[in-house]
C-alpha cells in the first residue's frame, strides 16, 4: 500500500456549499506521535472518517476510551470533545484511510449515521464503503484531478454509501447474526448491550430495535433465554451444584439464577433437574 495523502482547493461556485472535500490519505503510523485532541483543533473544521487497515488505534469520547483495531473506523464532527491516538508499548503501528470533509448536506447525512450507528462502525475490508474510498484514493495516487463539483459528488456518494450500507436488511441481518454466533459461544460472560452494539458498530437502542424485529426478543431477553437452555441441559445431565451451574451460565449467584428460573419456566431449578 502506498502511503499519501492529496489536499484540495474548493472552487465549486455554490453558497453554502452542500459537500466540501478537504483531504484524503492512507497513513501507517509507528514510530512518530499520533495524537489529536479534537476539542482543540478550532482551525481544522468539518467531519472526519477514519477507517483501520491494520493495527489499532484508540479513540475516545465521552462514552469511554475504545480500541480501534482492523476493519472499524470512527467517524467526528471537529471541533468535537473526542480524542484518536496511537498507543505507547511495541504495538503501536495504526495504518488507516482518512477523508476529511464539509457542507451542510454532508452534515445532515452525517447526523443520521450518528443517529444509527453512533461515531463507531465496522466494515470488512471488502465492503462498498471502504471500496470505494480506496478505489478514489489509488485514482487519485495514478494522477485523478477533480473537475468543478466533482469532489463534492464524491462526498455525497461516499456518505449516502455508507448511510446505505448501516440500513440496508442485508447487513442488518448479518450484523444480528454475528451477534447471536457470539452470544452462543460466550453465553457465559459479562454481557451488556453496550458490548454488542460496539461489535457490530451501532448504537444500543438501535441495536434494541434491530434486534427485538429481527428475532422478537430484546437483546438481553436473548442472552438469557441461551444461558437458561445451557443451565436445563446441565440440570438434566450431571450432579453440579446449582450455584456452580449458574456461574458456569453467566449468572451472578445462584439466588439471581433461581429467581430467574423459576420466573421464567414456572419451576425452581431443584425441582426442574427432579422431575427430568
Amino acid at each position: 500500500m502506498k502511503y499519501d495523502f492529496f489536499a484540495f482547493i474548493n472552487y465549486d461556485s455554490l453558497s453554502p456549499q452542500p459537500a466540501v472535500l478537504y483531504d484524503l490519505g492512507v497513513e501507517i503510523r509507528e514510530k512518530d506521535a499520533y495524537y489529536f485532541d479534537n476539542s482543540n483543533r478550532t482551525n481544522y473544521n468539518g467531519f472526519i472518517f477514519q477507517y483501520t487497515i491494520s493495527g489499532h488505534g484508540m479513540y475516545e469520547d465521552e462514552s469511554g476510551v475504545h480500541n480501534i483495531e482492523r476493519d472499524m473506523a470512527f467517524i467526528t464532527c471537529v471541533p468535537n470533545d473526542c480524542k484518536y491516538y496511537t498507543t505507547n508499548g511495541k504495538n503501536k503501528k495504526w495504518e488507516f484511510i482518512y477523508i476529511h470533509f464539509d457542507g451542510i448536506l454532508a452534515r445532515q447525512i452525517y447526523d443520521e449515521i450518528v443517529k444509527i450507528s453512533g461515531n463507531k462502525l465496522t466494515f470488512s475490508y471488502g465492503n462498498p464503503v471502504i471500496k470505494m474510498l480506496l478505489n478514489e484514493y489509488e485514482l487519485l495516487c495514478n494522477g485523478k484531478q477533480y473537475k468543478k463539483y466533482e469532489a463534492g459528488v464524491f462526498i455525497y456518494q461516499f456518505l449516502t454509501c455508507l448511510l446505505r450500507e448501516i440500513t440496508t436488511p442485508d447487513v442488518v441481518e448479518d450484523k444480528i447474526k454475528i451477534l447471536t454466533e457470539w452470544i452462543n459461544e460466550n453465553y457465559e460472560c459479562d454481557i451488556s448491550v453496550s458490548d454488542l452494539s460496539e461489535k457490530v458498530g451501532v448504537t444500543p437502542s438501535y441495536l434494541s430495535r434491530l434486534f427485538y424485529k429481527q428475532m422478537g426478543v430484546k437483546p438481553s431477553e436473548y442472552i438469557t433465554n441461551v444461558r437458561l437452555q445451557h443451565s436445563m441441559q446441565l440440570l438434566t445431565t450431571t450432579d453440579l451444584e446449582i450455584t456452580d451451574i449458574a456461574l458456569m451460565c453467566g449468572f451472578s449467584n445462584g439466588n439471581y439464577f433461581s429467581k430467574v428460573f423459576r420466573k421464567r419456566l414456572g419451576i425452581s431449578p431443584s425441582d426442574y433437574r427432579n422431575t427430568h
